[in-house]
């Protein structure tokens, strides 16, 4: 497929997004990538098409690929350019001898530090999904207590203090000694602790949730895909919302923070998006994470077909359609500490009627930006966007009477959404900048989407006690 101009249209839009049109309509910029099968860097071009923005790439031995990174330039370029905040890890652990991305660990190349480390504790799962990106099975084994403390460690030296975690698998709530593990890590100074889980155990042992509370655990990311029995049974192959109901029920009981992990998958649950974020605000969830199914571990064969993604524009088009614009593509900001090309965010007041106020309404999104890069957890936040100093920037005292009032008695709530990145679309620039790193057993860091893509099969995973 050829390159062609964007469309007369789309001229104003390249414009106001900032992209320079004075040497032709013809849009591209090249990136380094890999190839898909042999997992060699190959050079990519991210140019136009008639389905939007794609990366091109040919491999000497495997050919030529093509996948789907955007439906259109203007959005694309105005999240590629937004504003990052830049923070370096205190220590690297690797040199930097063959070249990104092939010495991470993280090596001197590196530009973001960890603001989110996943240990995955177990390959073992329980629920034979479909779709399943560390292609877990029944059969695995643990790390042991003392190599998750042991990693831990590792990771306050090479970040200079402790940072948000969560542990993973596999199924994590598997591991016979998640609660002492969870123990262990609060005794080492993290405080802010989540399990990715599928709710199973969750729903069925009321008694684990208070257990992992009273250990210092402080947050599910639970995995919810849909509303719906036939969303749930393409991607987790059963219907399980009565499952995720009573964990959602046992969680919140105990004082635990609950986020919806939504994998969205073409076809399937991508035009059933908002009834998820209202299902989530109502019942006073703390937020909601949408990631787009990726092409690593387990997932349907046709999506490999190039056009057949949905990318964090797509994502913005149908949310503000589905919501009838209760909530605007502009409400969702790019996320400024990785590439904003992998992340967006909306923080969301949600008032005693249940209706939702993006924040960026109330304190526009430079003030917004400023605070909510490396913040982890809301009474951060607010304390800055709450404040009632004449200095603090917030505005003249009529306004800041206005955030006050609103925010008094509020509850808050977030919309997200993950791009994590497979071979066919991977992009060393967002790699480097990543800062959701996984927390190896002999306490590397990689970056997550990279370590799917090149490092989870060459890591396996030491059964406890050896």
């Amino acid at each position: 497929m050829n390159d062609r101009p964007p469309q007369p249209g789309a001229v104003s839009q390249l414009a106001n997004a900032g992209i320079d049109l004075s040497h032709g309509l013809l849009y591209g910029h090249d990136v380094a990538s890999m190839c898909p099968r042999c997992l060699l860097t190959i050079p990519g071009r991210v140019s136009s098409s008639a389905a939007g923005v794609v990366m091109r790439k040919t491999c000497p031995e495997h050919g030529s690929f093509e996948s789907l990174i955007a439906s259109d330039i203007a959005s694309y370029e105005r999240m590629r350019r937004s504003p990052r905040l830049v923070k370096l890890p205190a220590r690297v652990a690797m040199p930097e001898a063959k070249g990104c991305p092939d010495d991470c660990g993280l090596c001197p190349r590196h530009d973001q530090h960890t603001c989110l480390a996943i240990v995955e504790i177990t390959t073992r799962c329980n629920l034979p999904c479909p779709v399943c990106l560390a292609d877990a099975t029944a059969k695995g084994a643990e790390l042991s207590r003392e190599q998750v403390i042991s990693a831990l460690r590792t990771l306050i030296a090479n970040e200079g203090q402790p940072v948000p975690l969560q542990f993973a698998g596999g199924e994590p709530t598997l591991h016979p000694e998640l609660v002492d593990i969870v123990r262990d890590a609060r005794a080492l100074g993290y405080s802010k602790m989540e399990i990715d889980s599928n709710g199973l155990l969750l729903a069925r042992d009321a008694s684990l949730a208070s257990e992992l509370r009273a250990a210092g655990l402080t947050g599910v990311y639970l995995q919810m895909d849909g509303l719906a029995a036939a969303e749930n049974e393409f991607i987790r192959g059963r219907d399980l919302r009565a499952e995720k109901l009573a964990a959602i029920a046992n969680c919140r009981s105990a004082g635990l923070q609950v986020v919806l992990a939504v994998t969205v998958v073409p076809g399937v649950n991508d035009q059933a998006l908002w009834p998820l974020i209202r299902f989530a605000a109502e019942r006073r969830l703390t937020g909601i994470n949408f990631q787009p199914v990726v092409l690593s571990g387990r997932y349907p064969r046709e999506l490999e077909q190039g056009q057949r993604r949905f990318t964090a524009t797509h994502f913005l088009r149908a949310i503000e359609a589905q919501s009838e614009g209760a909530l605007r593509a502009a409400d969702l900001m790019p996320m400024s500490c990785p590439d904003p090309r992998c992340g967006l965010l909306a923080y969301i007041v949600v008032d005693k009627d249940g209706q939702l106020l993006p924040l960026n309404r109330l304190v526009g999104d430079e003030r917004l930006r400023q605070h909510v890069a490396d913040m982890s957890d809301w009474d951060a936040l607010l304390r800055q966007l709450g404040c009632d100093s004449a200095g603090c920037g917030c505005g003249d005292g009529e306004a800041r009477a206005q955030l006050a009032a609103v925010l008094e008695g509020a509850e808050f709530f977030s919309v997200g959404f993950h791009g994590m990145m497979d071979a066919l679309c991977f992009d060393q620039e967002r790699a480097r900048r990543c800062c959701v790193h996984k927390l190896t057993a002999d306490g590397r860091l990689m970056p997550f989407c990279l370590y799917n893509i090149k490092y989870r099969r060459e890591e396996s995973v030491p059964v406890a006690g050896c």
